[in-house]
């Protein structure tokens, strides 16, 4: 759903001239109008302007700072400000990154717990002549963030981190629809969201892990592989409740397979809750060491399994994979800029490892059916438009095989999904 102008650009790339890229240096920002569309949120308008810097170019394509900043607000129902820095050259030895986030979706969608187990009516999503805004409610977000991440030998890496997150909770804030019919609700009157649990809450996370990273460039990798262990402890800071450890595992691989022209690369991923409960107002939340994004939430965003509603999985544990070729047709110059375009044809795929409070669900028949789908899946295209290897502009378009996850949804982004 983030940023993407440079909307031009495509229309003059026929006209682009093959280039040998050149090493950039000092600072480069790109200042931009946030212009892009979720099939969920919406058109999405603001503004967003990036700042890396590349010392003498001897790192370039990497960088040894970036910062940004980003605020936009969504015809849907939602709006976010975000700021971001991180750097490899602040503390020798060290990647530090600090980020700070407040978003508020009135318009957030809800669809339950555990996936297809949460049975999906057409007729009851945002439907102006009923009223009805069934699978809608209001979530409210101020999160800061910071970690450090070192070196233990070669590729291994350590990496630490703190996350502070106030989540606020409440039914949907819409015009002409009736608020007092919702799932959220009816979560509540049932007990599948519990009281203390149902405004939101505070808490302070605390996460740990190693890494280990041979990819040659870090937001568009030709080949290496990307693999992260973390523990992710979280303490509840308001009811004491609410207290839960995660792990979350990543392996990202990427292959050459004509050089400059043809890469292949595969995601897997696993979040599993290992003891505790998570409230069910964080069980989306992908845990992540840099917060480059105003969101980090699945499954089914553009972050994690395109081509699934937003918000459509939601469960104590999952795990899922991202598969796609990365064809580089094009690239030139142009205002003294690099650009790349990019066609990405991508297979998703998921499954619940933990079910959330199933048990409770299965008793109400209005809530649940009896559905299994051991693994989900979706497919579709992506077109990427680079600058300067570091500008990444997405536009992506998925189907899942279940009509009951999504129709066609299109989701525009900056960056790969992985």
């Amino acid at each position: 759903m983030r940023r993407v102008s440079l909307v031009l650009v495509l229309a003059i790339v026929s006209l682009g001239i093959s280039a040998q890229e050149k090493p950039k240096t000092g600072w480069v920002y790109t200042p931009m109008p946030n212009l892009s569309y979720n099939t969920d949120q919406g058109l999405n308008l603001g503004a967003f302007c990036d700042f890396f810097y590349y010392g003498d170019g001897t790192v370039y394509p990497n960088f040894l700072h970036h910062a940004g900043f980003s605020a936009a607000f969504a015809t849907k129902g939602s709006w976010f400000a975000h700021f971001y820095y991180e750097s490899v050259a602040l503390v020798p030895g060290l990647r530090v990154s600090a980020s700070a986030t407040y978003r508020d979706c009135y318009a957030n969608n809800f669809y339950g717990f555990n996936g297809i187990a949460s049975p999906f009516l057409p007729e009851l999503e945002l439907n102006k002549e009923t009223r009805t805004a069934w699978y809608t409610n209001r979530r409210r977000f101020f999160r800061a963030a910071a970690a450090m991440q070192g070196s233990v030998s070669g590729h291994l890496q350590w990496v630490g981190g703190l996350v502070f997150r106030h989540v606020m909770m409440d039914d949907f804030s819409l015009r002409n629809y009736d608020s007092g019919r919702s799932l959220y609700l009816r979560y509540r009157d049932i007990g599948l969201i519990e009281p203390e649990e149902f405004s939101g809450g505070t808490s302070l996370e605390l996460k740990g892990g190693l890494i280990y990273d041979t990819r040659d460039v870090e937001l568009f990798p030709s080949k290496g592989i990307y693999a992260e262990g973390l523990l992710v402890g979280n303490a509840d800071l308001r009811q004491w409740h609410y207290n839960y450890l995660q792990l979350s595992l990543h392996w990202r691989h990427y292959l050459t397979l004509v050089p400059g022209r043809l890469i292949f690369g595969y995601h897997l991923g696993l979040q599993h809750t290992l003891a505790g409960e998570v409230p069910f107002y964080n069980i989306n939340e992908l845990a992540t060491i840099h917060y480059a994004y105003e969101e980090n939430s699945g499954l089914g965003s553009r972050y994690s399994i395109r081509g699934f509603r937003y918000n459509r999985i939601a469960a104590a544990g999952y795990a899922w994979a991202n598969v796609e070729l990365r064809v580089i047709p094009l690239r030139f110059d142009l205002w003294k800029q690099h650009f790349d375009i990019v066609f990405n044809p991508f297979v998703d795929l998921a499954s619940i490892t933990r079910t959330y409070r199933m048990d409770r669900q299965a008793n109400y028949a209005d809530v649940f059916q009896d559905r299994k789908l051991p693994v989900a899946a979706s497919a579709g295209m992506g077109v990427k438009l680079h600058m300067n290897t570091n500008f990444i502009l997405s536009v992506d378009f998925g189907k899942a095989f279940d009509p009951e996850l999504s129709d066609f949804m299109v989701g525009m982004a900056t960056t790969y999904v992985f």
